[in-house]
């Protein structure tokens, strides 16, 4: 009689059931981590991503305000008109008004104004309202007799308060600083201070955390400073 050897089949039992289960439930977990981990990550990349892209678009307004607030006051030299005083540098709540000569692309002299505010915003999409900071851009129409926003006219038809450069602006806050005691612009302050408090229109995915930052700067007033 042939002897079977009972040793080979049982090299080929399959898994008992509390072994898949246990497998399962180990695969269950390493799943699960992985996926937590993963959405630890997604979310930090969202937000770096949200924080460089405010960080992005607020540096490149810092930028343009302090070019503009460094300017104000100044005369050119081949302009016959006074520069009053009064008008160089004028804030008013959250408006601040800037008024300097420059140059046009022709190389042709001017005065100009330039103009920071507010204004309030609701998307035909969303429906939603939110802040955007604006820039008007104005040519003083008799500059002789002072520049204000009466007395001069925008660069860009059709709005009041010129182009919107920074959106979803929360807060915009001007004071200024260091007025100037004597001389030519005398009360005029030296210096300006910005207060920006920028959101981002995008919630972290999962989560209703939005991004938010306050950017405060210092300008000089070159022009005030500089002369007697």
């Amino acid at each position: 009689m042939r002897v079977v050897n009972q040793s080979l089949f049982k090299a080929h039992d399959g898994y008992t059931f509390i072994e898949l289960m246990v497998a399962l439930a180990v695969s269950s977990i390493v799943i699960a981590g992985s996926y937590a981990g993963y959405s630890l990550l997604a979310r930090q990349q969202q937000l770096l991503n949200a924080q460089t892209s405010v960080d992005r678009n607020a540096l490149r307004v810092v930028d343009l305000m302090q070019s503009d607030i460094r300017m104000a006051g100044y005369k050119d030299y081949q302009s016959p008109n006074t520069m009053q005083p009064t008008q160089a540098v004028v804030i008013s709540s959250s408006d601040l008004v800037l008024v300097y000569d420059d140059y046009d692309a022709s190389n042709m002299l001017y005065r100009t104004l330039v103009r920071y505010s507010l204004e309030a915003y609701t998307s035909s999409s969303t429906g939603l309202t939110r802040n955007r900071l604006m820039r008007d851009w104005r040519v003083c129409n008799n500059p002789s007799t002072g520049c204000n926003l009466t007395s001069s006219t925008s660069k860009y038809s059709g709005t009041s308060k010129g182009q919107p450069i920074l959106d979803w602006v929360n807060s915009f806050t001007v004071t200024g600083l260091s007025p100037k005691t004597n001389g030519t612009f005398s009360g005029t302050f030296q210096a300006v201070q910005i207060n920006l408090q920028i959101g981002s229109p995008n919630k972290i995915e999962g989560t209703t955390i939005s991004v938010s930052k306050n950017f405060n700067f210092l300008a000089r007033v070159k022009n005030v400073s500089l002369v007697p």
